[in-house]
């Protein structure tokens, strides 16, 4: 078991540490931000550390880390993060819930996230930095770096270049290739490979100009 030091105090971070010590995957020493976004010295009993002073307090020959941050600017932020503290010399973890449908198989790299919630088949690779929440990943799927799939639904031999996101309810066909930095939204059916960065929305749900007290529930 090692000791972690998470990036981040959103609740991406909180949900990490919680399943970190939940499933004592690894032992979680506290967080870590940069000065201006340090608002509490603790979090849910956790001391919060400032980044720039990190290396001196707990150095990369000591502790390991993780990044848990979302998917903001298309994973950008994410991915300069792991490449800042990788720069420092830091190695990272993963948090892999444990789960009897998660293939034993699964080639991952590091700084992988996977809820106790996701479906991994067989034949699967996941790049560095990518996180998994809640979705079905099938077989001969290719996840590359940087990568936030949430609450969806992957067919066969997909592959995603780095930087995808996929919003909650989609679902990608089989056979196909999402460019790098696509983003596909809530709700989005894709069944055709996709350039770099494209934008999928799905706005068929519209509020209508009635109110509820127009509508009789059976």
């Amino acid at each position: 078991m090692e000791r972690v030091i998470i990036y981040g105090t959103g609740r991406h971070a909180e949900l990490t540490a919680d399943l970190m010590q939940k499933f004592n995957i690894h032992k979680v020493i506290g967080f870590t931000v940069e000065k201006e976004y340090l608002k509490e010295s603790e979090l849910n009993g956790f001391p919060v550390f400032l980044y720039e002073e990190l290396v001196h307090s707990h150095p990369p020959d000591k502790f390991k880390m993780f990044i848990a941050v979302g998917p903001q600017q298309v994973n950008r932020a994410r991915e300069e993060l792991y490449l800042d503290a990788k720069k420092k010399g830091y190695q990272f973890v993963n948090c892999i819930c444990p789960s009897p449908y998660i293939d034993i198989g699964v080639t991952l790299g590091e700084n992988v996230f996977i809820d106790q919630f996701c479906w991994v088949s067989s034949f699967v690779e996941i790049g560095n930095n990518t996180t998994l929440i809640g979705s079905k990943i099938g077989h001969h799927c290719k996840i590359e770096d940087n990568c936030f799939v949430s609450v969806g639904v992957l067919a066969g031999n997909v592959t995603l270049k780095k930087n995808v996101f996929i919003g909650l309810n989609s679902t990608i066909g089989p056979n196909i290739v999402l460019g790098e930095y696509t983003v596909v939204g809530m709700g989005c059916t894709i069944s055709k490979s996709t350039d770099p960065s494209s934008v999928y929305l799905n706005q068929s749900t519209k509020k209508q100009k009635f109110d509820s007290s127009k509508l009789k529930l059976l």
